[in-house]
């Protein structure tokens, strides 16, 4: 099944002597454990007035290390109180929508409730509405009362409790960390089958040479002619190995020297400007008559540098819509996607969409391609170029099929 993650952190006033530790555990300990979830992502929470108590360090992803790292080590202090429980309630919310996903909650506090939330009614609440979410409570130097409720919650939701020892000067290390949080490993952490050691000759006494005895049975020692037959086969097969091996290290030199061939890909920025921006203008356009009132052009005052170009709002303000426009100045089949952008399409499958324009600067046309996911299942796009082309690191390249493509 698969499984969704969202880390809650407590970055309250007392917070202020163990954040260093909290940040070393989370990237050495913890987040290296949850290598099997599926998409990971972190809230932090303190009470300070004029700033928002919940804040979504981590937008819930598909695992990007980079991000996680960056995300962590961004963690500061704010001072405040703890606000346990209304964090616990948003992410509660945040994963609901995961309805046939494995969830789970991981808390990472020093301290208990103290702006008149209860959060064990919190888990009781989820668990009433039908949102059945694991939390796991990793306590840095809890008290007995804290221990008490947070073993409650653990318990309630089919978690885990583990308490990290703390005093005031005290410095990472990580085999007592390990060791205090060995409950939750053993809960938390993927399992990964282990093979049963494959005995040699070495492993049987010279007595039981003749007889080799395998699961409760008596085998007798193959003949030796059947030996010597085996014996040819894996010669030739060994021979076969190297023949392919010398085949394949060819191949590689000659790949070797047609890479020293390949020039510098150098882009043309203000060409590239110009397609992006009257593409988007054209598109802007196309929009506004669509969803009136509701478009938002991340690009409208410059380029925003962001992961997509057009947010469709709805009336709360929650986006629709995450739209991308590509533009070429010709008729062309094929288009990239950055490592950003690809990103985004992955964790938005149902509401990301692209405007493929054609023709940016004599006669523009829109090829609109309202789910990408359902192009890519259906052949309608593919993901791969047909031609053999010079491309830049970091860019995942898609042609709309020809059955598909507009003339």
């Amino acid at each position: 099944m698969e499984a969704v993650t969202e880390f809650v952190i407590d970055l309250s006033g007392s917070m202020e002597d163990k954040i260093g530790l909290t940040k070393q555990m989370l990237l050495s300990d913890i987040i290296p454990a949850l290598d099997y979830s599926s998409k990971i992502g972190i809230k932090s929470f303190s009470s300070v007035k004029g700033l928002p108590s919940i804040v979504q360090e981590l937008p819930l992803s598909i695992i990007d290390k980079d991000a996680i790292s960056m995300a962590v080590n961004k963690l500061t202090v704010k001072k405040g109180g703890t606000p346990i429980s209304e964090a616990i309630r948003q992410s509660v919310a945040t994963l609901k929508e995961y309805s046939s996903s494995n969830k789970k909650i991981i808390l990472v506090t020093d301290g208990e409730e103290d702006k008149g939330g209860d959060y064990v009614s919190e888990c009781k609440k989820a668990q009433t509405d039908g949102i059945n979410c694991e939390i796991h409570i990793i306590g840095i130097g809890l008290k007995a009362q804290e221990e008490s409720k947070a073993k409650e919650i653990a318990k309630l939701t089919n978690g885990t409790y583990s308490n990290i020892p703390f005093t005031k000067g005290t410095a990472y290390s990580q085999l007592s960390i390990k060791s205090n949080l060995s409950t939750f490993y053993s809960v938390i952490s993927k399992t990964v089958p282990t093979q049963q050691p494959i005995s040699t000759s070495k492993d049987i006494l010279p007595s039981q040479a003749e007889n080799v005895k395998v699961s409760g049975k008596i085998e007798q020692e193959p003949p030796k002619s059947k030996i010597s037959e085996n014996s040819r086969e894996t010669n030739e097969i060994l021979k076969m190995l190297v023949l392919e091996m010398k085949s394949i290290k060819q191949e590689v030199r000659e790949l070797k020297a047609e890479k020293k061939g390949i020039p510098e890909i150098l882009e043309d920025y203000e060409l590239n400007e110009s397609i992006r921006l009257i593409s988007e203008k054209y598109l802007f356009e196309i929009l506004k008559a669509k969803y009136p009132n509701r478009v938002k052009w991340l690009n409208e005052n410059g380029e925003s540098k962001l992961d997509h170009d057009f947010e469709i709002l709805e009336e709360g303000g929650n986006v629709e819509y995450f739209i991308e426009c590509k533009g070429t100045a010709k008729q062309k089949e094929t288009f990239f996607l950055t490592k950003s952008e690809w990103l985004l399409f992955l964790n938005n499958t149902k509401n990301y969409q692209i405007y493929f324009i054609q023709n940016s600067f004599t006669s523009p046309s829109a090829i609109f391609i309202n789910n990408v996911l359902d192009w890519l299942l259906k052949g309608k796009l593919l993901p791969y170029l047909k031609a053999r082309d010079i491309v830049k690191e970091e860019r995942v390249f898609l042609t709309i099929s020809d059955s598909q493509f507009i003339k």
